[in-house]
C-alpha cells in the first residue's frame, strides 16, 4: 500500500509545486520617481537652452546709451547656463509644487464652503420641522407594537 492508495493522503496529491508559487512583484514606485526626476531635469535644461537662446536673440539690434556712453555688451557667457538653468528648475518646482497644492486648497475650500451650507439647511429644515416631531412621536408611542412578555404584568 502506497500513499497513492489511500485517502488520508489525498490532499498531498493535489498540492501545487513549489515552482509554481508567484514570484513576489518587485516596486514599481522608485522607478516612476527616477524617471520624473530625470523628466524634470531634462525640462530644467531644455527650457534654459531656450531662455539663452531667446535672449540672444532679443539682443540683436539693441544699443543702450547712457549720458552719451555706451553701456553694456550683454554676452552671455558659460556663467549664465547654471543661473538659467537654476530659474527654470525653480519654475517647473513652482509649478509642479505649488500650482497643485494652490488648486487642492481651492477644492478644499469649496467642499467646506458647501458642506457648511448644507449643515445650515439641515439645521433650518429641523428647527422649521421640529412642531412635527412632537405629533410623530405620539403616533409612533400609540401605534407600536408592545412585545407580548412587556404588555402584561405578572404578579
Amino acid at each position: 500500500m502506497n500513499t497513492d492508495d489511500s485517502h488520508a493522503f489525498a490532499g498531498e496529491r493535489r498540492r501545487k509545486p513549489a515552482a509554481t508559487a508567484h514570484a513576489p512583484r518587485r516596486a514599481v514606485w522608485p522607478w516612476v520617481l527616477l524617471a520624473l526626476f530625470v523628466l524634470a531635469l531634462l525640462l530644467a535644461a531644455s527650457g534654459a537652452a531656450l531662455l539663452l537662446a531667446l535672449a540672444d536673440g532679443a539682443r540683436e539690434g539693441v544699443n543702450v546709451t547712457i549720458d552719451g556712453e555706451r553701456w553694456g555688451h550683454f554676452e552671455l557667457d558659460r556663467a549664465s547656463w547654471p543661473l538659467a538653468f537654476a530659474g527654470v528648475a525653480l519654475a517647473l518646482l513652482v509649478m509642479m509644487v505649488v500650482v497643485p497644492c494652490a488648486v487642492l486648497l481651492a477644492l478644499v475650500a469649496a467642499a467646506v464652503g458647501i458642506g457648511v451650507a448644507l449643515l445650515a439647511l439641515l439645521v433650518v429644515a429641523a428647527v422649521a420641522l421640529s412642531p412635527l416631531w412632537l405629533i410623530v412621536l405620539v403616533l409612533w408611542l400609540i401605534l407600536r407594537r408592545r412585545p407580548r412578555g412587556a404588555a402584561t404584568m405578572q404578579t
